[in-house]
């Protein structure tokens, strides 16, 4: 199965460049170029796009608004942004970018990119993954059994370590095969998220907000309090709106 690759940039050599390092990962197909938000957004209403690599400053309309408009769509695709700065990064994730990446592009960022969304792909069609949303519960697979999770009650904190992710669960920590970004795919709508590069948690299960050095906070949750969940500067603006503080 090939997944299609739109990509939106006002600049020619940097669609070009793009298009040359996507063509050469097996699986993916570039399906189309647009030079701005506005053109991206009439090619997706009669076209079918699998992911969307969206730079942030264009004409017309920029990545942000086109994005805002993408997600509305019956059968979004997947956003990564790009651009020449990462001052709009987190801009970007509180929009659920899959990604954001940095031009002058590099090939092995690219194809880091697309093979963790290749392998998201697989995870989400596979019956045997350890992840599965469906129905509003979600299953945790074991050596031993599969486990059905209600997210919003059941799961409190995610997280990363080494090359997996660690489920802090009613029923213990559960170590799974997947990255956090993936899991964070899985939870954005379910009261999950980012507050760290390492943790995601649920906003429902969070006992007590406690001032940290550098502005930061350290976060005590529910069934799992002696575990230090950190909310980085990174993630603050993010953080800050999801509960309500000023």
């Amino acid at each position: 199965m090939e997944y299609k690759v739109l990509i939106v940039d006002d600049e020619l050599p940097a669609r070009k460049e793009l298009r040359f390092i996507l063509e050469e990962i097996a699986g993916v197909k570039v399906c189309g170029e647009c030079s701005n938000g506005k053109e991206a957004l009439i090619y997706l209403q009669s076209n079918k796009a699998d992911i969307v690599f969206l730079d942030v400053e264009m004409p017309v309309m920029a990545g942000i608004e086109c994005a805002q408009k993408i997600q509305s769509l019956q059968e979004a695709p997947k956003i990564v942004f790009s651009t020449g700065f990462d001052q709009f990064a987190v801009q970007a994730f509180e929009l659920g970018a899959f990604d954001y990446v940095l031009k002058p592009y590099s090939e092995e960022r690219i194809q880091a990119t697309m093979k963790r969304f290749l392998d998201y792909c697989q995870i989400a069609k596979t019956s045997s993954s350890n992840i599965l949303l469906a129905k509003n519960k979600i299953t945790l697979s074991t050596a031993e059994k599969i486990l059905v999770f209600d997210p919003a009650d059941e799961i409190f904190i995610i997280k990363t370590e080494t090359g997996s992710a660690l489920f802090y669960t009613t029923r213990g920590i559960i170590k799974t095969k997947l990255l956090l970004k993936d899991a964070e795919e899985f939870l954005g709508n379910s009261g999950f998220i980012r507050t760290h590069k390492s943790f995601i948690v649920n906003l429902n299960k969070i006992r007590e907000v406690l001032p940290y050095f550098n502005d930061t906070y350290l976060l005590v949750m529910e069934n799992f309090e002696k575990e230090e969940v950190p909310v980085s500067r990174h993630f603050m603006k993010a953080f800050k709106n999801a509960i309500g503080l000023k």
